[in-house]
């Protein structure tokens, strides 16, 4: 019956890396969701500047830096969460300086009249947007003010709940 018992709990140590690190992964794709970092209290997120996205939530538009959030290093002892997004630093930590824009171009578009017929033979005025040509921007530096909204880093919230779960696997293998 020991040997059971032992085998049970070294299988569910050997478990642990992976089970903690998913429920970090959760944790932290949550503080996407709650526009805030938890820790021993929670931190709300600065508001974004009044823009035309005011009413939408932070670092949400095409939800690809919560997409990207994922255990990238499994080991017998450790989960190391991360994600791919290079701009996923930033966010976390925030940032002051100058930035150094690259030229590029930018594509001007004109508003047209068009005489449209439809299908029943009656012509419409209609506005359509053309191409007009491509200008070029040159290479300039920008001054740059990103606030932090941490959704990833050390919690002892999630500490918490992560040594609950090893003490609810490790109780469970006794059973």
């Amino acid at each position: 019956v020991l040997d059971i018992k032992t085998q049970a709990l070294q299988q569910t140590l050997m478990r642990l890396p992976l089970i903690c690190g998913n429920l970090a992964v959760n944790f932290f794709k949550t503080r996407f969701r709650a526009q805030g970092w938890y820790d021993r209290g929670f931190e709300p997120w600065q508001p974004r500047k009044a823009t035309k996205n005011k009413g939408r939530a932070i670092l949400t538009k095409t939800r690809r830096l919560e997409r990207s959030i994922r255990i990238i290093q499994l080991t017998r002892d450790t989960s190391t969460i991360g994600t791919d997004a290079p701009y996923a630093r930033v966010h976390n930590e925030g940032f002051r300086g100058t930035v150094t824009v690259r030229a590029f171009s930018r594509n001007r578009y004109v508003r047209q009249r068009v005489v449209v017929t439809t299908r029943s033979g009656k012509q419409r005025n209609q506005t359509a947007t053309r191409a007009a040509g491509a200008t070029t921007v040159r290479s300039h530096t920008r001054q740059m003010n990103m606030p932090r909204r941490q959704y990833m880093g050390d919690s002892a919230y999630l500490r918490q709940i992560e040594e609950r779960k090893i003490v609810t696997e490790i109780l469970k293998a006794f059973k």
